[in-house]
C-alpha cells in the first residue's frame, strides 16, 4: 500500500472515531429511539468507511478495513454515550450540576439548578418556600420563613400562628388565637359575660339570650316562656295585677292570718305557696301570700332563710335541685317586692327533711314546702 493510502485510511478512520455521535444524531436507535445513543450506526459508518478507502488496494485490505473501522466506530460511540453519574437523577450529569440535591420532580434548568422562579427574592425557591410573600431583605430561614416575625404581636411567630391578625393586646392561645375561657364561641376580647356556665346559649356579645324578651337573660329566668309585654319580677316571673292580689280572694285571707315569726330559730310555713309541677314557677295564687309576708319582712327587717323541700318521689337530687329553685324563685320574689336581699338566703333541701311520712299522698303533699326561718333578729 502506498504512503498516501495509508494516510488516507488513517485519516478515515479518524474522522470515524471523533464524528461518528454527529453521524448516529440522525440515526435514531430503534429500541429507544435516542437519536444519541445508537453505537450501531457509528459501527456501521466506520465498516464502509475504512473498507471503502481499503479497497483501493484490494480485497483484503478492504475487508480488514472494515472490521477495523466497525470496531473502533462501535468503542468510540459507546465511549461517548455512557450514562453519566446523576445522583438527584435531574438528567444533568453530576460533573455539571450546581444543585447536586435538587429534590425529586423539581423542574431543573441546565446547570441542574431549580428554575421555579423565587417571587419574593429571599433566596429559597417558589417550591419549597412555605412563606412566599416574605418582605425583602428579610432574614429566613430553609423554609423562606422568617422564624421570629410576629405581624399581629401577639407573642406568636407568624409561621405557627393560625389567627394573624389577632387585635392588639389580645389575649391568646399558643396557636396565635384568641382564649374563650367560657367556651360559648365568643372569644374573650368581645365577651361581656366571661363567665357563662356551660350549655348556655349565648348572643353575639357572649351574654345569655334573653329568650322571652322580658328583660332577664335565661340564665336568670326561672320563667323563660313569659308571654310578650308581661311585667316580671327578678326571676323573670309575671307579675299579676296589683287588682288580682288585694283583698277578698283566699290567698289574701291566708296572708292576713300569716304571722311571720321575729325571733331567731322560730320558722313557718309558707302555707298556699304553690308551684307548677316540676317547676319553680309560681302559681298566681301564691302571690298574694308572698306580698303579705314581704310587707312583714320589710318592716320586721329580720334575716331569715327561704328553705325549699320536697318528697322523697324520684331522684333525691333532681328534688334537691327544684326545692333549690322554688327558693331561689321565692326569695327573687320577695326582692322584688322590696325585701333587702342582703337579709335572705335560699336552701334547697329536697327529701332531707321530712315532717309527714312519704308513705301517702297527703304526707307527701305536706313534705312539698316552702319554710321561713329567722336566722337573726333586728
Amino acid at each position: 500500500m502506498s504512503l498516501i493510502k495509508r494516510v488516507a485510511l488513517l485519516g478515515a478512520v479518524a474522522v470515524l472515531a471523533t464524528g461518528c455521535a454527529s453521524i448516529n444524531s440522525v440515526v435514531p436507535d430503534l429500541s429507544t429511539g435516542d437519536t444519541f445513543k445508537n453505537p450501531m450506526a457509528c459501527a456501521a459508518a466506520g465498516a464502509l468507511l475504512a473498507g471503502g478507502v481499503g479497497a483501493v488496494e484490494n480485497r483484503e485490505v478492504m475487508a480488514i478495513g472494515a472490521v477495523a473501522g466497525g470496531l473502533l466506530g462501535w468503542w468510540a460511540c459507546d465511549q461517548r454515550e455512557k450514562t453519566q453519574a446523576d445522583a438527584d437523577g435531574d438528567g444533568v450529569p453530576d460533573k455539571v450540576d450546581v444543585c447536586a440535591d435538587t429534590p425529586g420532580n423539581t423542574k431543573v434548568g441546565a446547570n441542574g439548578c431549580p428554575v421555579d422562579g423565587d417571587t419574593d427574592g429571599d433566596g429559597v425557591p417558589d417550591s419549597m418556600d412555605k412563606c412566599a410573600a416574605t418582605p425583602v431583605g428579610t432574614k429566613v430561614d430553609e423554609n423562606g420563613c422568617n422564624p421570629v416575625a410576629d405581624a399581629d404581636a401577639d407573642g406568636v411567630p407568624d409561621i405557627a400562628d393560625l389567627c394573624p391578625n389577632t387585635e392588639a393586646g389580645a389575649s391568646v392561645l399558643p396557636n396565635g388565637c384568641e382564649k374563650d375561657s367560657d367556651g360559648d364561641g365568643i372569644s374573650d376580647s368581645r365577651d361581656r359575660c366571661p363567665g357563662t356556665p356551660a350549655g348556655v346559649k349565648a348572643g353575639g356579645d357572649g351574654c345569655a339570650v334573653d329568650s322571652d324578651n322580658d328583660g332577664v337573660s335565661d340564665i336568670l329566668d326561672r320563667c323563660a316562656d313569659t308571654k310578650p309585654g308581661a311585667k316580671v319580677d327578678a326571676s323573670g316571673c309575671e307579675i299579676m295585677a296589683e287588682s288580682m292580689t288585694k283583698s277578698g280572694g283566699a290567698g289574701a285571707a291566708g296572708a292576713g292570718s300569716m304571722e311571720v315569726p321575729t325571733t331567731a330559730g322560730a320558722s313557718m310555713v309558707l302555707t298556699g305557696v304553690t308551684f307548677e309541677s316540676g317547676s319553680a314557677k309560681l302559681k298566681p295564687g301564691s302571690l298574694s301570700v308572698l306580698d303579705g309576708v314581704a310587707a312583714q319582712l320589710r318592716s320586721s327587717g329580720v334575716k331569715v332563710e327561704v328553705s325549699g323541700h320536697s318528697d322523697a318521689s324520684g331522684s333525691p337530687a333532681i328534688n334537691r335541685a327544684l326545692s333549690q329553685r322554688r327558693a331561689e324563685s321565692v326569695l327573687a320574689y320577695l326582692a322584688a317586692k322590696g325585701v333587702p336581699s342582703a337579709n335572705m338566703t335560699a336552701k334547697g333541701y329536697g327529701p332531707d327533711k321530712p315532717v309527714a311520712p312519704n308513705t301517702s299522698a297527703e304526707g307527701k303533699a305536706k313534705n312539698r314546702r316552702v319554710e321561713l326561718q329567722v336566722i337573726e333578729s333586728q
